[in-house]
C-alpha cells in the first residue's frame, strides 16, 4: 500500500476480518504467518484444519507488548524483561509459564506458550490497535518450509483464508530464536535461529 490512508484501511479491514474469527495471512521479520484472534477456539481450529497441523503441536503468539499476554502469563520476570528490552522487536519467541486461560489448542495442555514482538512495522501497527494476540505460526502446509513470496503464499491459500497481506516480509532468512523460561526462571534454548544462545547468555549475565 502506498499511502497512510490504505495503510489505515487495511489495518482496519484486517482488524475486522480477525474479530469476526476469520484467518488471515500477515508478513513478519521472519517469514508470512497465519494469523487469527488467540482467545478464539473456533477460529484456531479453523487455522490447524488450513495448515494441516497436528493438534499437539503449539502455536506461538504475536503481540505488541509484554502487556498484551499480562492477564494470562507472569510479565514480572527479570530475565524476561532484559531479553524483551534487548532483543524485541525481533526474531526471538519466548515461551512462559501460563497464569491464565487460553485455549488448550494453541498450546496442547503444556502450560507454556510462546511469544514475541515481531520486528514488522504492518504487522506491529495491527497488534497495536486490535490490542489482542495473534497467532503467529508461519504459513505454511505443515511439514514443509515456510516462504517469503508472497506467489507461493496465494498459490497455497488464497481460497483457504480471508486475506493475505501483500506486503513484503522483514529480511530476517531464518525462524526466530526459541527459548524457554520455566516457572523457576531458569532457561533452556530450544531453537537457534538468528539470535545464538551465546548472545542470549549475555544479556542475561550483564
Amino acid at each position: 500500500m502506498k499511502t497512510k490512508k490504505n495503510k489505515k484501511i487495511l489495518i482496519a479491514e484486517t482488524i475486522s476480518d480477525l474479530l469476526d474469527e476469520k484467518v488471515c495471512i500477515i508478513p513478519t521479520d521472519t517469514y508470512f504467518a497465519l494469523s487469527v484472534i488467540a482467545d478464539s477456539e473456533h477460529a484456531i481450529s479453523k487455522l490447524f484444519s488450513i495448515k494441516k497441523r497436528d493438534a499437539d503441536k503449539p502455536i506461538p503468539l504475536l503481540i505488541s507488548s509484554l502487556n498484551n499476554i499480562e492477564n494470562f502469563c507472569n510479565i514480572h520476570n527479570e530475565i524476561l524483561n532484559k531479553l524483551s528490552n534487548y532483543f524485541w522487536p525481533g526474531p526471538l519467541t519466548i515461551v512462559l509459564p501460563l497464569t491464565g486461560t487460553l485455549p488448550n489448542s494453541l498450546n496442547n495442555n503444556s502450560g507454556f506458550i510462546g511469544v514475541r514482538v515481531p520486528n514488522h512495522m504492518f504487522t506491529l501497527e495491527l497488534i497495536k490497535k486490535l490490542n489482542k494476540p495473534l497467532t503467529g505460526t508461519s504459513a505454511n502446509i505443515s511439514g514443509f518450509p515456510p516462504s517469503k513470496d508472497i506467489n507461493v503464499i496465494k498459490t497455497l491459500f488464497q481460497n483457504d483464508v480471508e486475506r493475505i497481506i501483500d506486503i513484503k516480509c522483514g529480511a530476517e532468512e531464518l525462524s526466530s530464536t526459541v527459548i524457554k523460561i520455566d516457572n523457576n526462571e531458569e532457561l533452556t534454548v530450544l531453537r537457534e535461529g538468528p539470535i545464538s544462545a551465546d548472545d542470549i547468555f549475555k544479556v542475561i549475565n550483564k
